[in-house]
């Protein structure tokens, strides 16, 4: 389930990220190459944060293993 929900607000950011760059470039929004690299850096936080912070923290959970 963390691995949705963080993609849904990935993609949510970037949509937004991306009309407020293309407005401020004078450039064309293009919402699908907003939604690809979205969903791309959605799912690489979800998958590399836990392991990060569980490493720091050094806790029992499966990640700190």
């Amino acid at each position: 389930m963390r691995y949705i929900v963080t993609t849904i607000w990935s993609v949510i950011f970037m949509e937004i990220i991306g009309f407020i760059a293309a407005s401020l470039t004078q450039m064309k929004f293009d919402p699908i190459q907003s939604l690809i690299i979205g969903v791309v850096f959605g799912i690489l936080f979800a998958a590399i944060i836990p392991t990060i912070t569980a490493k720091s923290h050094k806790d029992k959970s499966v990640y700190g293993k």
